[in-house]
């Protein structure tokens, strides 16, 4: 009689598995295949939403930087067609989201005060973007400061002051707020704002403003006493 080894006697796993899989299949083809089927079907469409908003990203941004060139040159009214087709036919891009920033400015600078601060204030409620959404608190305090609101404008670059990143843009408005304040004989709020901007700023053309209304500052205040 012949003896067998241990080894002999060990299951061959790969092909019992392969075995069960087969049996499976044959026992389930049918929902083996709608899975398979479904499994496709779902690739393919996310294929086609990612291709879709690739493109979708690449268009919108062509147009925006159409805009953006137009608006730099001063044809406004070209460039509010391209921002406007942006946030119509590309909605929900990010750059849909700055098209409607940049339309705020165009209304502002055709001295349609109410419609700018309509959409700085649109552009505000949505957040949609770290950058432009102090840019528009700037806007609005812009757009207040021309209506005379001197209040509400000092609030809205109070807050673009403490929203912004860059140093920059925040000791613009800080500046914004020393001239406002000069205005109102708040010399210690003006004082205030130009010495935060010594602390940021290394501009300077900026430096050299914030120290001429630091004279100011120091002029009314000698007259006050």
């Amino acid at each position: 009689m012949a003896r067998y080894r241990r080894k002999d006697l060990k299951h061959d796993e790969f092909k019992e598995t392969i075995e069960d899989i087969i049996v499976f299949y044959e026992h389930h083809k049918k929902t083996v295949l709608w899975l398979a089927t479904g499994i496709v079907i779902l690739l393919v469409i996310l294929f086609t939403y990612k291709s879709n908003k690739q493109t979708k990203m690449a268009e919108s941004k062509e147009m925006y930087n159409m805009g953006v060139i137009l608006y730099n040159s001063g044809n406004f009214s070209q460039a509010r067609d391209r921002f406007q087709t942006v946030v119509d036919k590309y909605w929900g891009t990010a750059f849909a989201n700055r098209s409607k920033f940049m339309l705020a400015n165009i209304s502002y600078k055709e001295g349609n005060l109410d419609d700018a601060l309509d959409k700085f204030q649109d552009f505000v409620n949505g957040n949609y973007d770290g950058f432009f959404t102090p840019s528009s608190y700037q806007g609005i305090g812009q757009c207040y400061e021309q209506k005379g609101d001197l209040v509400k404008a000092i609030d809205n670059y109070r807050l673009a002051a403490d929203k912004f990143k860059d140093n920059f843009s925040k000791a613009e408005c800080l500046l914004s707020l020393a001239r406002l304040y000069l205005g109102q004989q708040q010399t210690d709020e003006a004082e205030i704002a130009l010495k935060k901007i010594f602390e940021i700023s290394e501009d300077a053309e900026v430096l050299e403003e914030a120290k001429e209304k630091l004279k100011l500052v120091q002029v009314q205040k000698e007259l006050n006493e």
